[in-house]
């Protein structure tokens, strides 16, 4: 004892330490773990690799490998005795007291026997903890499926074979089988869908639990199945007897001995799944089945065919008579010797020949299971200071255990599932360097394992081992560790599943299951908080009140997340007018509600695609967007207009086929500028679509007019910059909280001040004037709704909207503004080309040649009539009606006026006057041109 309590003292003492151990000894290693160098034991040159690992770890091709102790017994020759005393005396241990003070010695024994039980103590508490939450976890879902279930018979089951057997069944047709442990508990259950794809809940406990398809009541056999399908068909075979499912081979052995100690007089014989194969591999089913009638003392009853098959096929290919006969006839006693690690068996019907097989694995070259207790099983070790791969192994002179370690990477927990529309994902935990909150990542587990997997975590600050075979092993480890706990992943924000993301991943609210933002959007920095919702009531909110296109702006925002909830189309706010007005201001005081202004402004330099994916990630949220003319392009802003309130991303193909997933999001953004859209986009030669005024509303900015305690405007701008810089995001989250919990009411507010629009704007205005005038009763539904965070009155909130509608109106019309940009457009083509491209009628080509010529003009009856124009077809449908449907050009042109269809009412073309004995189709058009009307005056 006394050699071996020295052993264990210069171990501890040299852990890391023995490169300065080895050298003490003159013992040369490499310095570097991936170097190659003479081993010093046997002098074999570029063959010796020193790994350390803190415990001396080296390999040699020629000697072998081992700790830093077995390196000394090689180079010096002598055995582990020798080997601690020369350690000890580098490492300053007086191994002679040691062995000469038994005192000394024993209260060392006691000291580390103390350890270790406060070792085991600690590891049993942790494997019970986690025994306690997958408990709870399995238990809570399968409640769950339990009461959505109900008794039927499985789709599976009949192609199966086996109709009548009634078993709980889930929505989707899956069956849901419960097992229980030996107490008669559910501990476990597996699903089983109508195709046969077959799955253990989260959190089971399968060791040991089984599924009983009938219940007699005093069994004098015992049938144990690995699946359920066997285990009804040689309950069928053998009616008598107690017939159990253990779902896989590896559960036959632990079901075999909960039935034993159950019945202990029964017969038990395992039916067992010959899995043959005719290359030689191991006949799983079979080996699995032995050992497990071996261990009580019963018999094993194995299909009689030449080819991989269980009790389910055979009574599906021959009927239940001849299964009864085979299931008999094939029943034998597997024999044990123990000699040279070998299972003899007799009687055994594997192609009428007696065979001899390797024992199944020891377990000594697998990773144990939690809660596994075999000492000397390789096992993932998840610790404070990393995850490690733990090999023990027994000292030849000591018979102590040794584990050796091998480092994985640095601390991280698998916390649960997760699934979005189309992927599965891992979700997994960790406390990069220098962080103060745990990052919590969706990864696909198509790339647990791979490339793309090790470099999401690497970039996420995960130090992950180079070895490629122990990067296996953890990626083993990450699939079949942690909690099973599903989440739902989405790439969106705003509503998901109960409760409210935020641009940065912040959840608020209590969702319905565990929920995870896997996007991103270039501007989460800024979604920070600092002062409290009543600081930016008394600050903020204070100064804007009064001054309407603030309170619209804040409006806005307090409607992003409002949308989501009412089922609102998306929309934005173009807030225009000339430098040093207030707009920055304006945006500035709206986007404090969630953040920092400054950080949460995007851009509208860039792609249309870019502000898409930012629109994603700011889904039921509100996109700040920066002045409109500074470095933007009036081409991409008129792309990103469009795009960004459409709701639905671009289609794409995806590399491997397909296309990729659609994003859909609704956003409120505010915006500004020096000039409207419309003028903006018009300087690049484009023309803005009305459809894009109605969802980027242009409203000309109110300068504040109410500078409350402050003396003028100046004061004023800057008392707001200095309260929204010190008071904000608070206040949003306070809104969004509220909304969550007050869904109904917020739904009843906009349907009210919906109906209240719809009666204040007059029947006869457009109907894109009576869409605009759904988002403005949004506008006013969250100011009202909104009181609970800015203090303001109902009365001045609804005075703030009107004000902002009027305005909107004054620029937009009344009427429907594509059909005023048909008329524009018509009228500066006439005024344009009207003289100089349509001939006079009576016309002679030979008198006045005209290039392009376009149609034909005359003179209306009387002075004061508008000129006829015979316009060609060509160039009314390709010139005039650019950008446009013809028909529907043609259409809103005749109900103007400006066009005269054919007496008959069909179509829109008519015969012209004869010129030169010719008749031509033309759009017959109405119209006195400008440059015509000034020559007259």
């Amino acid at each position: 004892m006394r050699n071996i309590d020295l052993i264990r003292e210069v171990t501890s003492a040299a852990a890391n330490n023995w490169p300065h151990v080895l050298a003490g000894l003159n013992i040369d290693v490499p310095d570097s773990p991936h170097r190659h160098a003479g081993c010093p034991a046997c002098g074999g040159t570029d063959r010796f690799r020193f790994d350390d690992n803190g415990r001396g770890a080296h390999i040699c091709n020629q000697c072998g490998a081992g700790d830093g102790l077995d390196l000394i017994k090689k180079v010096n020759n002598c055995d582990t005795t020798e080997a601690a005393k020369l350690a000890a005396g580098v490492l300053g241990i007086d191994s002679r007291a040691e062995e000469q003070d038994e005192v000394k010695a024993s209260q060392r024994r006691k000291q580390l026997e103390t350890e270790s039980q406060r070792r085991e103590q600690e590891r049993q508490q942790r494997a019970e903890n986690d025994a306690t939450q997958r408990r709870a976890t399995f238990t809570r879902l399968f409640d769950g499926m339990r009461q959505n279930a109900a008794q039927g018979e499985s789709e599976y089951l009949i192609a199966k074979g086996l109709s009548g057997f009634t078993l709980p069944i889930l929505t989707d047709g899956s069956i849901l089988l419960p097992l229980v442990d030996e107490s008669g508990f559910v501990t476990a259950a597996q699903t089983i869908t109508p195709k046969g794809e077959k799955r253990l809940l989260t959190g089971s406990a399968k060791r040991g639990a089984y599924h009983a398809v009938n219940a007699p009541e005093s069994p004098q056999s015992v049938l144990i199945a690995e699946g359920l399908a066997t285990a009804l068909s040689v309950h069928l075979m053998r009616p008598d007897a107690l017939t159990v499912a253990a779902i896989d081979a590896g559960n036959l052995l632990p079901v075999a001995e909960v039935m034993r100690r159950k019945l202990p007089d029964a017969e038990i014989i395992i039916a067992a799944d010959n899995d043959h194969h005719e290359d030689g591999q191991p006949n799983t089913g079979r080996e699995a089945a032995e050992k497990a009638a071996l261990s009580v003392t019963g018999s094993v009853s194995l299909p009689p065919t030449s080819n991989k098959a269980d009790w389910n096929d055979y009574h599906q290919q021959n009927g239940l008579e001849a299964s009864v006969l085979a299931f008999k006839e094939s029943a034998y006693q597997p024999q044990a010797e123990t000699q040279d690690n070998k299972i003899t068996t007799r009687n055994c019907p594997d192609n009428g020949k007696i065979t001899a097989m390797d024992l199944p694995d020891d377990g000594k070259n697998t990773v144990s299971e939690p809660g596994d207790k075999d000492p000397l099983k390789p096992r993932i070790e998840s610790r404070d200071d990393g995850v490690f791969y733990v090999s023990p192994k027994v000292d030849k002179d000591s018979g102590e255990i040794i584990n050796n370690e091998s480092w994985l990477c640095s601390p991280l927990e698998v916390i649960g599932t997760g699934r979005d529309d189309k992927d599965q994902y891992l979700i997994i935990r960790w406390l990069a360097f220098g962080a103060d909150i745990p990052t919590t990542a969706a990864i696909p587990l198509a790339d647990i394992g791979e490339r793309e997997g090790w470099r999401t975590l690497k970039a996420g600050g995960v130090n992950v081992t180079t070895k490629s075979s122990l990067r296996a092993i953890l990626a083993d480890w990450l699939q079949r560790s942690g909690s099973r706990d599903l989440w739902r992943v989405t790439h969106a924000t705003g509503w998901q599943c109960g409760a409210y993301i935020m641009p940065d991943g912040e959840i608020i609210g209590t969702p319905a299951h565990p929920v995870l933002f896997n996007g991103r959007s270039s501007a989460a920095a800024g979604y920070t908080v600092q002062g409290t919702t009543g600081s930016w009531r008394d600050g903020v909110a204070h100064l804007a009140f009064g001054n309407y296109s603030m309170m619209t702006g804040i409006g806005a925002a307090l409607a992003a997340p409002l949308i989501g909830l009412v089922g609102a189309d998306g929309f934005g706010i173009h807030f225009y007018e000339q430098s040093s007005a207030g707009k920055t201001t304006t945006a500035n005081v709206a986007s404090s509600l969630y953040g920092n202004p400054d950080l949460l402004r995007l851009t509208w330099y860039g792609t249309a695609l870019g502000l898409a994916n930012e629109a994603a990630a700011h889904n039921d949220g509100l996109m700040p967007l920066d002045e409109v003319g500074q470095g933007s392009d009036p081409i991409s802003v008129s792309q990103s207009a469009y795009a960004l309130f459409n709701g639905v991303g671009k289609l794409q193909g995806a590399k491997d086929g397909g296309n990729r997933d659609l994003k859909r999001w609704r956003t409120v953004a505010i915006s500004t500028g020096e000039m409207d859209l419309e003028t903006f986009i018009a300087t690049a030669g484009r023309k803005t679509k009305a459809g894009q005024l109605v969802r980027l509303l242009n409203i000309p900015l109110s300068k504040a007019v109410r500078f409350h305690e402050h003396q003028n405007g100046k004061q004023h701008a800057d008392a707001l910059k200095d309260a929204y810089q010190h008071h904000h995001g608070a206040a949003g989250r306070e809104w969004i909280k509220w909304l969550a919990d007050h869904q109904q009411q917020a739904i009843d507010t906009v349907r009210e001040c919906e109906e209240r629009w719809r009666s204040l704007i007059p029947a006869d205005y457009g109907e894109q004037v009576h869409r605009v005038g759904a988002r403005f009763a949004i506008l006013e539904a969250a100011l009202l709704l909104g009181e609970v965070v800015t203090g303001w009155d109902a009365q001045t909130c609804r005075d703030a909207i009107q004000h902002s509608y009027n305005a909107w109106v004054r620029e937009f019309g009344t009427g429907n503004k594509e059909h005023q940009q048909i008329i524009e457009q018509t009228e500066a083509f006439l005024n344009a080309y009207g003289l100089s491209r349509f001939a006079p009628f009576p016309y002679s080509p030979a008198d006045l040649p005209i290039k392009d010529l376009a149609g034909y003009r005359q003179r209306g009856e009387h002075e004061e009539s508008p000129m006829i124009f015979y316009t060609f077809p060509s160039a009314f449908e390709q010139e005039i009606a650019k950008g446009f449907n013809a028909k529907q050009f043609a259409e809103v042109l005749k109900s103007s006026g400006m066009l005269n269809p054919p007496t008959s009412g069909r179509g829109y073309q008519r015969k012209s006057p004869r010129i030169q004995g010719r008749q031509f189709n033309v759009y017959v058009l109405s119209y006195q041109p400008e440059e015509y009307s000034q020559q007259e005056e």
